[in-house]
């Protein structure tokens, strides 16, 4: 076996519980930005603090990942129903949320109060990115079946004004996932930043189309209160329209920026979930059912904890009903060099990207698609020539 294929394959070790309240470590990451703006007023309005969301998020934890490195055990299947009814981490993520409506609306105050060129730029850049946990807990509910944790997903959704994405992910993404008609899945060779625009504008277009089709479907108007997506929407607006009336016009270019970058921290998550991989498409025409392999994963210790086991992203889409705390590690599933937070910046850099990632993905083919690349998602066009 070559070393690549070493590297992406490996066998998970004992089976036990996960450690509950590490999931705490969650609490003071989502308050990084809070935390941040009170240092700047107690330190006489210190710039240079302003640096610090950036370094913990694209250095500390990074760093803490390599350092800590992975944890490739699994909750016992027996415990499985005590921790799926532990209320215990639904309420963790209940207590998080507001932190991200403190942040947005310190944040936006302190860069309309003024911040010099070289510290206001990387701090709404990690600011608005840093909003986009938002979504990592909206996902999480998004599953749910009861009303409690699906309104609370959409309060989420609400604060960066990305109200569509729940009904645009269960109904599309895990449908289509791992193919060429997926919008959210990452094609070989695809920049990020041209990735962007597909899956931005594709997740709105389709979450739109799912709701109104539902709608329909019950004989209900489109543009009502009943759509989901326009309830979310609306306390988008009422969240900005209280920043505005609060701090002025001024806020709303801030406003507009926080918003998109997070959704562009969404796009890059979904480009590294699935980057290369792709489904088999079988003779009735139907692609294969989607299977842990169809996704990237990673056990690294500090971002999972953070990203509450998004990363074990293979067993989640193999089996998306089961809740974080249970999500499993598989024997031979293809590994991520690093947690999402180190991916985030290689695929900023699409030269290191392609450089890290792209013999991973050939290893896979060697080892799930018997080294055809043309099995690789290339989108609608051919595998090039070797």
């Amino acid at each position: 076996m070559s070393s690549t294929v070493a590297n992406a394959v490996r066998k998970p070790l004992q089976v036990r519980a996960p450690r509950r309240f590490l999931f705490l470590f969650g609490v003071p990451h989502a308050f990084a930005v809070t935390l941040t703006v009170a240092l700047y007023h107690a330190l006489g309005g210190a710039a240079w603090v302003t640096l610090l969301p950036a370094i913990w998020f694209y250095v500390i934890i990074p760093i803490l990942d390599f350092l800590i490195g992975e944890d490739e055990t699994v909750p016992p299947e027996d415990e499985y129903k005590r921790l799926e009814a532990d209320r215990f981490y639904t309420n963790l993520i209940f207590a998080i949320l507001p932190v991200y409506l403190l942040n947005f609306a310190l944040g936006i105050m302190l860069l309309v109060d003024g911040l010099p060129l070289w510290a206001a730029i990387p701090f709404m850049f990690s600011f608005g990115l840093g909003a986009g946990q938002v979504l990592v807990y909206a996902h999480e509910l998004g599953h749910r079946t009861n009303n409690l944790d699906r309104q609370m997903a959409k309060f989420a959704l609400s604060i960066i004004g990305y109200g569509h994405f729940c009904i645009e992910h269960n109904r599309g993404h895990h449908v289509h996932v791992a193919t060429p008609e997926d919008c959210a899945s990452a094609r070989m060779n695809e920049t990020v930043y041209g990735f962007m625009f597909r899956d931005i504008i594709g997740a709105f277009r389709r979450g739109w189309m799912h709701e109104a089709k539902r709608l329909r479907n019950k004989k209900l108007p489109v543009f009502s209160h009943h759509n989901e997506i326009l309830q979310s929407y609306a306390v988008t607006l009422v969240f900005a329209a209280a920043m505005i009336a609060w701090l002025g016009w001024v806020a709303l270019p801030f406003i507009v920026l926080h918003h998109y970058l997070g959704w562009f921290a969404l796009t890059v998550v979904n480009y590294i979930e699935h980057y290369g991989l792709k489904r088999e498409k079988l003779p009735n025409g139907r692609y294969e059912p989607c299977k842990p392999y169809h996704s990237w994963n990673t056990n690294h210790v500090v971002s999972n904890i953070v990203t509450i086991n998004l990363q074990r992203h293979s067993d989640h889409h193999a089996n998306p009903a089961r809740p974080y705390q249970c999500l499993r590690n598989f024997d031979e599933l293809p590994r991520l060099p690093s947690g999402y937070p180190g991916c985030i910046t290689m695929a900023l850099v699409p030269p290191v990207w392609f450089a890290v990632m792209n013999p991973r993905v050939r290893a896979w083919c060697a080892t799930f698609a018997d080294g055809d690349e043309s099995k690789l998602n290339w989108g609608f066009r051919e595998a090039p020539a070797t």
